[in-house]
């Protein structure tokens, strides 16, 4: 079609605005005074908007649709650059001056930034004529495509790679704790009765992870899933991880499902990997998982958003440790960095350990709960999933479920004003706790940070109104209360009393109330927890667990 013809058919509405031509030319290709579209089929309303998103990262200053600023001699990227100013400006600055500081001149058309802002960049909203970086924004912009990568750019508006996109910030469902606390660390516990769906729910995060119609969405077990059940005469690491041995005469080293699967999880490093460990406390845990419990505790975050290990398998200058990585993988680099480093856990992989508690299993371990996220699952609805089959988690990205935070230093500064509300929380929470066993230290204050700041983009109710920021973080503070504080606390009535339990219920009942806001009060899981242990210490002794 010529480009006149072209203009014809769309109409003025069309080329409304310099903005609007450039997100067109994005969509069609210019050439010889012809315009030639870069889709393979019409283009819905909603692709357009997800193309917006990934232009709005490549948008840049001077280029052919916009008035040339004066003072640039090179293209500079809007809102990297605009990114780079508000990190050195305490995440908030007028966009105006911020922009003309950048550019050396000022920008035209601030109303058509503004909204392309608010509505396409997910990482930066203007309010008033200040720009404020959302808390989230490093996750975000880890998922842009490469700019220079053409090919790889518009691919992802070919029919055969559309994707169902799970909408983060509009997630109500029932899988958002689950998202958020892997987010937050990647070794989670769903304790609850037999049959409530502890280790299809692993399945199905893992199934997520793939577009919907591909071979492995499709597939009973996705590759990036792994179901270990767990032993009760496991009291080491061999049948997990391996061991070496010398029947043959020499050296081998027997390699485990888990290490197996570590091995793949390195081989697609773009894909959340998920070993469930089904029901994980038939044995006891820190003896056949120790080297794990130890290792998750050395993450270490880097600047550009990776998270290392140390190894959980030693190098070795020995035979067996060279075949052992050659059998592991085919990928060579990988296996010169096993050979280099030790095999070390990668920053995709998630564990997640069901567990039963009754009279065949056993306890946990304080050591096991400090380095878990732990969420009861033991609501059942009977009527549920007879009408229609299980509510679809949507697509789900590496960015919503793997983190690139580790301590509490990664997200503080950035989320500066909801830190110190989480850290007023947890000094009230403290010092009910002074003088217990079950005091929190600083492994714990990390977790509460993270899954609060974790869960700041989920602030869309049930009928996709809008929820006070308020009432996110007090809904997250509760969660994370129930997962790393109350979930500690077991003992007889020495240990535990009941002015411990009142203490701990009106602290929490009044500092949620102050965080959300006397009209927007949280339905309290760990109101309802504790209300559940106090009951339970009419018989001498009480515990989180059920």
């Amino acid at each position: 079609m010529s480009a006149e013809e072209f203009r014809l058919h769309m109409g003025n509405d069309f080329f409304r605005t310099a903005y609007q031509l450039a997100c067109q030319l994005g969509l069609y290709l210019e050439d010889q005074d012809k315009y030639t579209p870069r889709f393979t089929h019409s283009i819905t309303e909603d692709e357009a908007e997800e193309y917006l998103e990934h232009w709005i990262q490549c948008y840049y200053a001077p280029n052919p649709f916009t008035k040339s600023l004066n003072g640039l001699s090179e293209p500079v990227y809007v809102v990297e650059e605009l990114i780079k100013y508000l990190e050195q400006h305490n995440s908030s600055a007028n966009l105006k001056d911020a922009l003309t500081n950048i550019f050396h001149d000022p920008m035209g058309n601030m109303d058509i930034m503004t909204n392309a802002l608010n509505n396409y960049s997910k990482v930066i909203v203007v309010k008033d004529g200040f720009a404020k970086l959302e808390t989230n924004y490093k996750d975000y912009m880890r998922q842009m495509p490469n700019r220079n990568d053409k090919e790889a750019f518009f691919k992802n508006f070919d029919v055969e790679n559309r994707k169902q996109k799970i909408v983060t910030n509009s997630l109500t469902n029932k899988y958002r704790p689950y998202i958020t606390a892997i987010k937050s660390k990647p070794f989670l516990l769903l304790a609850g009765i037999s049959g409530t769906g502890k280790s299809r729910i692993v399945r199905e995060l893992a199934r997520a992870c793939w577009d919907e119609g591909t071979d492995e969405y499709k597939a009973q077990k996705p590759k990036n899933f792994q179901m270990v059940q767990v032993k009760p005469n496991w009291h080491d690491s061999s049948d997990l991880i391996g061991y070496v041995s010398r029947v043959s005469g020499k050296a081998e080293f027997v390699a485990g499902e888990f290490l197996k699967f570590i091995a793949k999880a390195w081989e697609n490093t773009e894909t959340p990997y998920f070993l469930c460990l089904d029901e994980m406390n038939l044995a006891p845990v820190e003896q056949y998982f120790a080297e794990y419990l130890s290792v998750i505790e050395s993450r270490k975050s880097h600047e550009d958003g990776t998270v290392t290990t140390d190894p959980i398998v030693e190098k070795a200058d020995e035979e067996w440790y060279f075949n052992l990585t050659a059998s592991l993988t085919s990928d060579e680099d990988i296996r010169k960095q096993f050979n280099e480093q030790g095999i070390c856990i990668p920053q995709n992989l998630i564990v997640v350990g069901t567990v039963n508690m009754d009279e065949t299993t056993f306890s946990f371990s304080r050591k096991v709960l400090d380095r878990a996220m732990s969420i009861e699952m033991n609501e059942v609805d009977l009527h549920g999933g007879l009408t229609e089959r299980n509510e679809p988690i949507g697509k789900l990205d590496k960015a919503e479920l793997i983190g690139y935070a580790v301590d509490g230093v990664d997200v503080y500064a950035a989320n500066k004003e909801v830190c110190e509300t989480v850290l007023t929380y947890l000094d009230a929470v403290n010092s009910v706790l002074e003088g217990t066993p079950f005091k929190i230290a600083y492994r714990t204050r990390n977790e509460f940070l993270l899954y609060v700041v974790n869960n700041l983009p989920y602030k869309k109710g049930e009928n996709d109104e809008e929820l006070p920021q308020g009432y996110v973080v007090a809904r997250a503070l509760d969660e994370i209360t129930s997962m790393k504080v109350l979930s500690r606390i077991e003992g007889d009535d020495t240990k535990v009393s009941d002015k411990l339990l009142d203490s701990l219920t009106e602290t929490i009942e009044e500092g949620l109330k102050e965080v959300s806001g006397e009209e927007n009060t949280v339905k309290s899981i760990s109101l309802a927890k504790l209300k559940e242990m106090k009951d339970k210490l009419v018989s001498g002794y009480t515990s989180f667990w059920s």
